[in-house]
């Protein structure tokens, strides 16, 4: 089970569904509440959850959460977090995630798991999943700046002020990539969305920056207006006492750091009847050990008067308190270590610079992982490095280790060497807040 402290949600007699604390808000409780279950008892299969939050939670009608994102199963963690299941029953509202617009339409699996052996990309397409996000409360929210190729091909061929001659839809940049991966360039820009060379180019992001100066001007205004539209619907549902989830950066973190934070939460504020409760939360990941990932979620206190009249003010106030949730675990330290410190080290060496580390973290008021509190950090550095040493990113060298790691590699979440880049990274963004902290970073 998750380590959490919370407060139980008190229960209401009159709701038509127990288990769900606003059933008769739902218009499908009992399926909600089946699914929320079954992908908790999924999350508990596949990562060990530390969940923190504080002693007097409880999650307030009409509070907007925000969180960074990392993974693809932030929501659901953050979303169990905040719903606390007990037994059977979850003890707060689910809440309304803002969810990428392309995972409700038809074919969405297929594209996302294009590079799967065939046929099972075209069989998978047919499995629709918006009924599924639905069901969970997901609320679609167009991403402009992470608009797809596909999506932008997809627009122009709607929109009947648009050029539908891919000679004049698209610009040089775009031209050129689709020239490379058919040969020519099709009479209309209809072809382009059902060539099967042109799969792996539909999916890439930035979609309008392919896009010539006539197609943008013919878009734009149909885009923002939906745009606007989908916020209005966020601030309705805060006004109506519901809670809503929407993660900072817009969507996942390709490279560990702490991105730009997008103006989505500032403007739904705005639109809002009056200034919700903001509740910031933060996840980082502990992978370098034994058996399933550690997944820690920390919640904070609601964030109230947070000034509306400056997006860079409120933005800045927001990353400063996700900052200060986000927990430092030793799978970060290690990665650091990895990174800067000395090719040749023992156990007691990174052990030492470990405890340091994370007492000066606590000085800065940063989130420490609960592992990192007491007990002997040599041993626990010594059972981190027999675990790198099996993934070969370090070898023993007779009473201590020698680095094995490749600086080169890139950031993600496919190999420990690109975990410890990615992990690696996310410091960054805690050094900037923390100075006693990113003295210590370079051991």
């Amino acid at each position: 089970m998750a380590e959490r402290i919370a407060n139980p949600a008190p229960r209401d007699a009159r709701a038509p569904f127990a288990w769900l604390p606003d059933a008769r808000l739902d218009p499908h409780p009992r399926r909600t509440w089946l699914v929320e279950c079954a992908f908790d008892l999924a999350l508990h299969a596949l990562f060990r959850r530390v969940e923190i939050v504080p002693r007097d939670y409880a999650l307030e009608p009409g509070t907007l959460v925000v969180s960074n994102h990392q993974r693809d199963a932030d929501v659901p963690l953050i979303t169990a977090a905040l719903c606390g299941r007990q037994g059977l029953r979850l003890r707060w509202p689910l809440p309304f995630p803002a969810s990428r617009e392309d995972m409700f339409r038809p074919g969405f699996l297929g594209e996302l798991l294009a590079h799967w052996p065939r046929p099972l990309p075209a069989l998978l397409a047919r499995v629709p999943l918006a009924w599924l996000f639905r069901v969970v409360r997901a609320q679609p929210m167009r991403r402009l700046r992470e608009f797809s190729i596909g999506e932008a091909l997809a627009a122009c061929a709607a929109e009947p002020g648009a050029p539908h001659a891919p000679e004049a839809a698209l610009n040089a940049r775009g031209r050129r990539e689709v020239w490379a991966a058919l040969g020519a360039l099709p009479g209309r820009i209809d072809a382009l969305l059902g060539a099967r060379e042109l799969a792996a180019l539909r999916r890439r992001p930035w979609g309008l920056r392919r896009l010539g100066r006539a197609a943008r001007r013919a878009l734009l205004p149909g885009l923002r207006a939906d745009i606007e539209a989908q916020l209005a619907r966020f601030a309705a549902l805060l006004d109506a006492g519901r809670v809503v989830y929407f993660a900072a950066e817009g969507g996942i973190s390709e490279s560990g750091l702490l991105g730009r934070f997008r103006e989505g939460m500032w403007r739904v504020s705005r639109l809002a009847a009056s200034p919700p409760a903001v509740l910031p939360a933060a996840l980082s990941f502990d992978p370098f050990g034994r058996g399933r990932t550690r997944a820690l979620v920390h919640v904070g206190a609601p964030l109230r008067g947070l000034d509306l009249g400056d997006v860079r003010a409120f933005n800045a106030s927001l990353r400063r308190a996700i900052v200060r949730l986000y927990a430092v675990t030793p799978s970060h330290l290690a990665s650091r270590y990895l990174s800067v410190g000395p090719a040749r080290f023992t156990s007691e060496a990174l052990g030492a610079w470990m405890r340091r580390a994370a007492q000066a973290a606590r000085d800065d008021g940063l989130s420490v992982d609960p592992l990192l509190a007491g007990g002997s950090h040599e041993a626990l550095a010594a059972r981190r490095l027999t675990w790198l040493a099996r993934k070969r990113l370090v070898s023993r060298d007779g009473a201590g280790w020698v680095r094995r790691w490749p600086r080169e590699s890139a950031p993600g979440w496919t190999t420990p060497a690109a975990m410890a880049r990615y992990l690696d990274h996310a410091l960054e963004a805690l050094a900037a807040e923390a100075p006693r902290f990113a003295a210590c970073l370079q051991p």
